[in-house]
């Protein structure tokens, strides 16, 4: 009988540990980030891949950002998607600073773990580009390229200290028809990335807020891929 039981807390014990969300609990700030990781394009977790850190849009999850857009990258990579608290990326310049601080030691995390030879890229969309936004003007050194697409900041997000420079590229997509997050929106935050990087550019396309899942969504993968 005592072995039977051991086998079953054994056999609980491995479904548990395969079936976990595997998580990232940031020192300094004390976040803990749920992250899964996906391999587009015939890659494999064996394979030596640049990494592009992906942030769902608010409201979203990460399996549908990841099967409705990266899926159809075609570059192979390590897409490693972070699950925003709550389904929702904070505005509140607070909570930005903080999740912007725990997401850039994450990467850094990431790129030792994996060896790679570049750093990881960050890709946002919607709330998530906001954090992308965010983390360029905060941590833009703890990527190779920054992506927000979609994405927006406001004057009251603006962080306390801003330490950007030339040292990655900011690559930015935004549909011109976008009624959620307004394209002006998009503009503003890029003219205030280019105030301390000229590596910054803003990619318009004629669509609205969800353009990139649907007919612009390869023109863009392609560019991502290109940076990879």
């Amino acid at each position: 009988m005592e072995r039977k039981w051991l086998v079953l807390i054994l056999a609980i014990g491995l479904l548990y540990w395969w079936t976990r969300t595997p998580n990232y609990i940031d020192e300094a700030t004390q976040i803990t980030l749920n992250y899964h990781i996906r391999y587009p394009a015939g890659g494999s977790a064996g394979d030596y891949l640049p990494i592009i850190i992906a942030l769902h849009g608010n409201g979203d999850t990460y399996s549908n950002f990841y099967d409705f857009t990266l899926k159809d990258l075609a570059t192979p990579a390590r897409v490693i998607l972070l699950e925003a608290p709550n389904k929702y990326w904070p505005y509140d310049p607070r909570e930005l600073a903080q999740y912007s601080s725990a997401i850039a030691s994450f990467s850094q995390h990431m790129g030792v773990k994996f060896s790679t030879y570049t750093k990881p890229m960050l890709l946002g969309f919607s709330g998530g580009g906001v954090m992308a936004y965010y983390s360029a003007l905060t941590h833009c050194d703890s990527y190779s390229a920054i992506v927000p697409i979609s994405g927006m900041l406001r004057t009251n997000m603006a962080p306390k200290k801003i330490t950007m420079d030339n040292s990655c590229t900011v690559m930015a997509f935004h549909g011109t028809k976008d009624n959620v997050v307004g394209f002006s929106s998009g503009e503003y935050a890029i003219n205030e990335l280019k105030k301390y990087s000229s590596d910054v550019i803003l990619t318009s396309f004629d669509a609205g807020h969800h353009g990139l899942a649907f007919e612009f969504k390869h023109m863009i993968l392609g560019e991502v891929g290109k940076k990879l």
